[in-house]
């Protein structure tokens, strides 16, 4: 059983244009994720997380044994279970929009 819970959500770094328009902005979202075996053997877990954009940057902490970046915008966590047992993890996804795209990229 796989259960991701959005914890936080919150958007800062907010840039203006010369109009005092947003052109650009961070949507940080704080995940947990807690995964249960709940069979009489042993299971390994793999966890792939889109996140529909290349610019991003992830702080990971927390019980899970590897992580992968697949590719340009999707990551995979590697869990190994115990019979009937438990694990959670948290990351901190921060994605970056409009010009804090270019910003981030240098």
């Amino acid at each position: 059983v796989v259960e991701p819970t959005l914890m936080d959500y919150r958007t800062e770094n907010y840039r203006f244009d010369r109009r005092g328009n947003i052109s650009g902005w961070d949507e940080i979202r704080r995940f947990k994720i807690e995964v249960k075996n709940t069979r009489e053997i042993g299971v390994k877990v793999e966890i792939q997380r889109n996140f529909n954009t290349p610019y991003w940057d992830l702080e990971k902490n927390g019980d899970f044994d590897e992580f992968e970046k697949v590719d340009l915008d999707t990551v995979k966590f590697t869990l190994i279970l115990e019979p009937r047992s438990a694990k959670k993890f948290e990351y901190v996804l921060t994605m970056y929009q409009g010009v804090r795209r270019e910003e981030t990229s240098r």
